[in-house]
């Protein structure tokens, strides 16, 4: 993987191709309007109108490919009669290559079998790591079982690749940067944001509040900066979720409650132009199977303060110079990296022209260049 912005995606004859996941969100938007715009002819399918997890931004910009909703929610219908509509859409489309997430869910099981059978080239698109969570013998065979009728995958990372290897996917028909963005756009849209000096920079964390994101990691080493050190930075903290009254309580326990600013969900471009204003992303999830976050953050030549169990780290992050990684149990890590830029502004300014840097390993260039290669195989 390269840095430079001209690395681009193969010329390949215009194919029609099904991409399925179970909700369109923006960086689902991203990659089928790059696929679209290389030229392929593109179904999107999604499995229900509604994601049971995101509250997704919808822009209703489909121009460039045909949207297929199976369902109206989760729940609203049983796999057996998913799986025939996942096939009856795929049949419909025209499409020999569909790319399919959600390996581990039934109805998406049951139709990746069906279309196997009757020759279709089906993907599956993951972004697991073995260090996500600890799994048992049975459930490692289950998911072996379930990743059977793929002929190929497209992974986020290095670990992602093994993760795919691992379960019988072979090296040469995995391909990386499943999770890219459209950095050129993200870029555009921090481009909006006023000037601000380096001391009123504030600390930020984008992330959903729930317990995997460790946000109380993050309250805690600000606590201690502002506490032990005399740290006079805000933390701006953008996202909703089932924690937050937990975490506003873990905050005002601290004595750093008037100094967090919870600013709640924010749509894409508002996100863009906090993060052109901030110091730092600090992102101490304990689990995070890649952490697009990552990528948007670089867009904006802001850098990151992440935990080593991110994916995004082994592709986007060279430690120490476009940011900086921590293990998400080292709180003194993540003090530390929080007090080292606070008031060297050099420092900051050289990670922030190298965040920007780098921002282009991420793009979605090299997702069509990946599907490109796949299809072709």
């Amino acid at each position: 993987m390269t840095g430079d912005q001209s690395a681009a995606g193969d010329d390949r004859a215009a194919l029609p191709l099904v991409f399925l996941w179970e909700n369109f969100g923006p960086s689902h938007r991203d990659r089928l309007r790059a696929v679209a715009g290389a030229g392929h002819e593109v179904t999107a399918i999604e499995l229900f109108g509604a994601s049971h997890v995101y509250d997704w931004e919808r822009d209703g910009d489909t121009r460039g490919w045909r949207t297929v909703t199976l369902a109206r929610q989760r729940g609203s219908i049983g796999p057996m009669a998913l799986a025939r509509r996942i096939v009856n859409a795929v049949r419909e489309s025209g499409a020999r290559h569909a790319f399919m997430c959600h390996y581990n869910e039934p109805a998406v099981f049951l139709a990746a079998l069906v279309l196997r059978a009757r020759g279709m080239a089906v993907f599956t698109m993951l972004d697991s790591k073995e260090d996500d969570r600890k799994r048992s013998r049975s459930s490692r065979w289950l998911r072996f079982l379930s990743l059977a009728p793929y002929r190929g995958a497209l992974v986020a990372g290095p670990r992602s690749r093994e993760y795919a290897q691992s379960l019988g996917i072979p090296a040469d028909r995995i391909a990386g940067d499943y999770n890219a963005l459209d950095v050129a756009s993200l870029k555009a849209m921090g481009e909006t944001a006023q000037p601000i000096a380096f001391g009123d920079r504030a600390f930020l964390v984008v992330a959903r509040l729930v317990g995997k994101k460790n946000i109380p990691a993050a309250l805690r080493a600000f606590g201690r900066y502002v506490r032990d050190h005399g740290g006079k930075r805000r933390l701006a903290i953008i996202g909703e979720g089932p924690d937050r009254a937990r975490l506003q309580e873990l905050a005002a326990t601290l004595q750093v409650g008037e100094r967090v600013d919870w600013l709640g969900g924010r749509p894409r471009a508002e996100v863009a132009v906090a993060m052109r204003r901030a110091l730092a992303l600090v992102l101490p999830s304990t689990v995070e199977q890649y952490g697009l976050v990552v990528t948007e953050a670089l867009a904006q030549g802001l850098m990151p303060i992440v935990t080593s169990r991110a994916g995004s780290v082994d592709v986007l992050i060279d430690h120490g110079v476009n940011g900086l990684i921590f293990e998400p149990e080292d709180g003194q890590a993540l003090l530390d990296a929080m007090l080292a830029l606070d008031t060297n502004e050099d420092l900051w300014r050289r990670m922030s022209d190298a965040a920007l840097t780098s921002a282009w390993r991420g793009d979605i260039r090299h997702f069509v260049a990946s599907v490109n290669r796949l299809v072709a195989g």
